[in-house]
């Protein structure tokens, strides 16, 4: 028996889960969505995460802030920070206010891959929404942005 195209679980035993199973199990068929259309562009989530969020902080994020709106470690990042920058995705170029840390910025070729990752992860997440009107939409993001917003408040 299948449940949403996938083997049927019982779940009725992890009551007190039901959302937290919910979630890891759609993040998972999400993100391996994404990684097959993303496969025939050459790219993968772990090395276009980075970038994706870059487009999204300001000009001359350091390592650290980065880490920090990724929710990673700076050591895990620094790793495809490296890989990036070998592609010519990516500068890094010294703080003026910390001699010790470098602002990232994206190159015109990062901006380039950004944008097609942008299109194909639009195209996976139009599939995914199919059945679900605008208004659907914008109810299951302002709950999961109170829900990571009261995650975020937590201790850690």
């Amino acid at each position: 028996m299948t449940q949403h195209g996938l083997p049927a679980l019982d779940d009725s035993a992890f009551s007190s889960m039901a959302l937290t199973f919910r979630v890891m199990r759609l993040a998972a068929v999400w993100r391996t969505r994404l990684e097959r259309a993303l496969r025939p562009h050459g790219m993968t989530v772990a090395v276009m995460r980075p970038l994706a969020y870059l487009m999204m902080t300001p000009e001359g994020t350091t390592l650290r802030d980065l880490a920090l709106v990724m929710d990673t470690d700076c050591s895990a990042l620094v790793r495809v920070l490296d890989l990036l920058e070998k592609e010519g995705l990516l500068s890094r170029t010294p703080d003026a206010q910390d001699r010790r840390a470098k602002c990232l910025s994206l190159t015109a070729a990062g901006r380039e891959k950004c944008a097609l990752f942008h299109k194909v992860a639009g195209e996976v997440e139009h599939s995914m929404k199919q059945g679900m009107t605008a208004q659907d939409t914008q109810g299951l993001l302002a709950r999961m942005d109170a829900l990571l917003t009261t995650a975020h408040s937590l201790p850690s």
